[in-house]
């Protein structure tokens, strides 16, 4: 009996605990806050997005490993690991300072420049970019 009220009890705390960590971050209304703090990958309408979000969710573990944010930005939507809320103008915002971007994949370092662009998402080769920046060996070092 004891056992079928903590389950409960459980789940609730987790849910607070989850909720409490979303209030604590700043809703966000463009990349700026993200800087020094996270690299983001920003996956802007393109063909494969279906597959770009099946990647990024079963790379979790990576991601997480190189503080990376990722944005799947379709119409004027956008999904992402970000755990608190963004702004309605974010995806304005974002494409704002990112330019004609429309099909690209961008890496976005913890400095704010844009480190690379492609044509689809390819994690690999963004992992092992991401591996060979100077912040990057550093982190890996401590």
């Amino acid at each position: 009996m004891k056992h079928i009220v903590l389950i409960p009890l459980l789940l609730f705390s987790i849910f607070v605990s989850m909720f409490a960590q979303a209030e604590g971050l700043p809703m966000l209304s463009d990349l700026d806050s993200l800087e020094w703090k996270n690299r983001i990958i920003v996956v802007n309408e393109t063909k494969n997005q279906d597959e770009s979000l099946q990647l990024l969710k079963e790379q979790v573990a990576e991601i997480d490993d190189r503080d990376i944010i990722w944005f799947i930005i379709k119409d004027d939507n956008a999904l992402s690991n970000y755990s608190g809320q963004l702004s309605r103008e974010f995806v304005s915002n974002m494409r704002e300072r990112l330019g004609p971007v429309q099909g690209k994949v961008i890496l976005i370092g913890k400095d704010g420049g844009i480190k690379s662009q492609a044509d689809s998402l390819n994690l690999e080769a963004i992992f092992s970019e991401i591996d060979a920046m100077p912040m990057r060996q550093l982190e890996m070092s401590n």
